[in-house]
C-alpha cells in the first residue's frame, strides 16, 4: 500500500484501517442520534424504560425494573451528563455505533485482513438491522457489541492463551453474559466450538486435560443454570425455551420485521437473504476445506476460526429461514431477524477471503487497490438508507398520550398503583408520575389498585367504552378520570372497585375477556 508515493508497512495500515473504523464510528453515531433526537420523547416500544431504569440507578444506586445490568451502567455516564432521558438516546446511538470496532477486529481475524476487518465494520456500523435495534431494542444492541467484543478477545486468547489475553476474554464473556441473553448466547455459542475445535486441532484435548474440560464444562452449566433459575429476567434459563415455541410460522417473510405489511421492504431487509447467500458461500469452502481440495488459503488458518465461521454459518441460514416468524415484536424470531447484520457482516469477511484466494488477488490487506476497492464497494453498499429503513418501522409515542401521562401527575391518590396493560405506555407513566406501575394486577393489592387504560385497550364505542360511561352517573362510586385531552375515554384511570362494577355490565364474551386482563 502507498500513501503520499511511498511504501506504507504494515504499521501505516493498521493506523489507516484504525481512523477508517473511527470515521465510521463517528459517522454511524451521529446518524443514530438524528434518528433518536427527530422526537422530543423516547422511541420504541420500551423507549420509556431506559430512562426510567437510569433515573433508578442514578438516584439509588440499584434498577426499579429487574434485567441484566450492565447496559445501564454503560448508560449511566451519558446520563449523568444529559439527562436519564437525553442520555439514553446519546449512549443508545454511541454504544450501537461502537459494534464497528469489534466487528473490525473479528471481521479481520475470520477474513485474514484489513480489508475484511473494514468490510465487516461498514456492514454492522450500516445496517439496518443494528440502526433498529438503538431505536427499538437498546439493551439488545448494546449487547450485541459486547458479544461481538467478546468474540474478538476470545479468538485472539484462543490463539495465543497468555495470561493477560485470557483475562480480558473471560471478563469480555461476563460482560456479554451480564449484558443482554442473546450477546451472552452468541458470545458462548461461538466460543465454545472455536476452543474446542483449537484444543483437538493441536492435540490437546485428551487425558486429564480431557476430563478437566468436562469436569469444568459441567460447573458452568450447572451455574449458569442456577443464576437462571434464580435471576430469570436477568440471564438466561430455562424458561427461555418457551421462546423456541411458535419460533416458525406458516406465512413466509423476509423483510426487516419491523416492516412486515409494507409492500416496498423487501429489499429493505436484505440483511437476512445477503446473511443466507454468504452463509451458502463459506459453507462450501468449509466444505472444500474439509475434503482437502482447499490449496490457497480460502479459509480461516486455524481450527478456532473455521469453527467460528461454522458457527455463523448456522446463525445466518437460521435467521434466513422465510417462515421464521417475525410478526411477534417481543418474539425470539423477530429479534433474530433484527440481528441478521452480526452474521451478514463477519461472513462478508470470510467469503471475502475465499473469493480473493480463488481469483488469485492479493490479500485484502496487501495492495491500495483491493483495499480501496472494497470500502467503496461496501460504502455503495449501505449508503442508500440504513435510516430509511430502520426510520419505517420505528414506534413514535403520540403527544396526546403524553399530555395524558403528564395530566396523571398530581391527581393520584397517595398509594396508589397503576396496572397499565401496555408496556410502552407503563414505562411512559412510570417516568412522568414515578408510581409503581406493573402490566399485570395480581403484582398490587386490590385496595391500592389502579387500571389505567388506553382507547386500542377499551375499543372505541364498545361495551366497556359504554359502561365507564354509565360509571360516571353513578353516585356510589369513584368516577373514571378521563385524562386524554380529545376523547373522554382516551386514557382513562379506573379504581379497582369501579372496574369491577364495569364488568357486571358487560357481555359475557367481553367480562371473560377484560378480567383476564390482556397486555397488548
Amino acid at each position: 500500500m502507498k500513501l503520499f508515493g511511498r511504501a506504507a508497512g504494515p504499521e501505516v495500515t493498521e493506523v489507516t484501517a484504525s481512523l477508517v473504523v473511527g470515521v465510521l464510528v463517528v459517522w454511524s453515531a451521529w446518524r443514530r442520534w438524528q434518528l433518536l433526537d427527530s422526537s422530543p420523547f423516547p422511541l420504541g416500544i420500551d423507549g420509556y424504560f431506559y430512562p426510567v431504569q437510569l433515573r433508578s440507578l442514578l438516584a439509588t444506586g440499584g434498577l426499579q425494573y429487574p434485567a441484566a445490568p450492565l447496559a445501564f451502567y454503560l448508560l449511566a455516564p451519558f446520563a449523568a451528563i444529559a439527562g436519564p432521558l437525553v442520555g439514553a438516546k446519546i449512549g443508545a446511538a454511541v454504544l450501537g455505533a461502537l459494534v464497528g470496532v469489534p466487528a473490525y477486529g473479528v471481521g479481520r481475524r475470520l477474513g485474514g485482513g484489513v480489508g475484511a476487518g473494514l468490510l465487516a465494520a461498514v456492514l454492522a456500523t450500516q445496517s439496518a438491522g443494528s440502526t433498529y435495534m438503538t431505536i427499538e431494542f437498546v439493551k439488545n444492541g448494546i449487547g450485541l457489541t459486547v458479544a461481538l467484543a467478546a468474540v474478538w478477545l476470545g479468538l485472539r486468547a484462543i490463539e495465543r492463551p497468555a495470561r493477560g489475553r485470557v483475562a480480558a476474554a473471560v471478563v469480555a464473556v461476563l460482560a456479554a453474559i451480564a449484558t443482554h441473553k442473546m450477546a451472552a448466547a452468541i458470545a458462548v455459542g461461538v466460543l465454545v466450538p472455536a476452543a474446542l475445535a483449537e484444543a483437538v486441532g493441536r492435540g490437546a484435548l485428551r487425558g486429564r486435560r480431557l476430563l478437566y474440560v468436562i469436569g469444568g464444562g459441567a460447573v458452568t452449566v450447572v451455574v449458569a443454570l442456577g443464576l437462571g433459575l434464580a435471576m430469570p429476567q436477568r440471564f438466561l434459563s430455562p424458561a427461555d425455551l418457551a421462546q423456541v415455541h411458535g419460533l416458525v410460522s406458516a406465512t413466509p417473510r423476509w423483510e426487516l420485521p419491523a416492516l412486515v405489511g409494507d409492500p416496498q421492504a423487501l429489499p429493505m431487509g436484505h440483511e437476512a437473504l445477503l446473511g443466507g447467500g454468504l452463509a451458502l458461500l463459506v459453507a462450501g469452502a468449509l466444505l472444500l476445506r474439509r475434503l482437502g481440495r482447499d490449496r490457497r488459503g480460502a479459509l480461516p488458518g486455524s481450527p478456532a476460526e473455521r469453527a467460528a465461521a461454522g458457527v455463523l454459518v448456522v446463525l445466518a441460514l437460521l435467521i434466513a429461514i422465510p417462515w421464521l416468524d417475525v410478526e411477534r415484536g417481543q418474539g425470539l424470531g423477530f429479534r433474530l431477524r433484527v440481528a441478521a447484520f452480526v452474521p451478514m457482516a463477519l461472513l462478508a469477511a470470510v467469503a471475502l477471503r475465499a473469493l480473493l484466494a480463488a481469483v488469485r488477488l492479493p490479500a485484502p490487506n496487501k495492495g491500495a487497490r483491493p483495499l480501496s476497492g472494497l470500502v467503496l464497494a461496501a460504502l455503495a453498499l449501505v449508503l442508500p438508507g440504513p435510516r430509511a429503513r430502520a426510520e419505517a418501522g420505528r414506534v413514535e409515542m403520540h403527544p396526546a398520550l403524553v399530555t395524558a401521562a403528564l395530566a396523571l401527575v398530581g391527581q393520584l391518590p397517595r398509594g396508589a398503583e397503576l396496572v397499565v396493560p401496555e408496556r410502552h405506555l407503563a414505562f411512559m407513566v412510570a417516568w412522568y408520575t414515578e408510581a409503581p406501575v406493573a402490566l399485570r394486577p395480581e403484582a398490587f393489592d386490590r385496595a391500592r389498585r389502579y387500571r389505567l387504560l388506553p382507547l386500542s385497550f377499551i375499543g372505541p364505542g364498545s361495551a366497556l367504552d359504554r359502561a365507564l360511561d354509565d360509571a360516571r352517573r353513578e353516585p356510589a362510586l369513584e368516577a373514571p378520570l378521563g385524562l386524554h385531552p380529545r376523547y373522554g375515554n382516551g386514557f382513562v384511570l379506573v379504581a379497582e372497585p369501579t372496574w369491577e362494577w364495569a364488568m357486571t355490565r358487560l357481555p359475557p364474551r367481553d367480562r371473560a375477556y377484560f378480567t383476564a386482563w390482556p397486555v397488548i
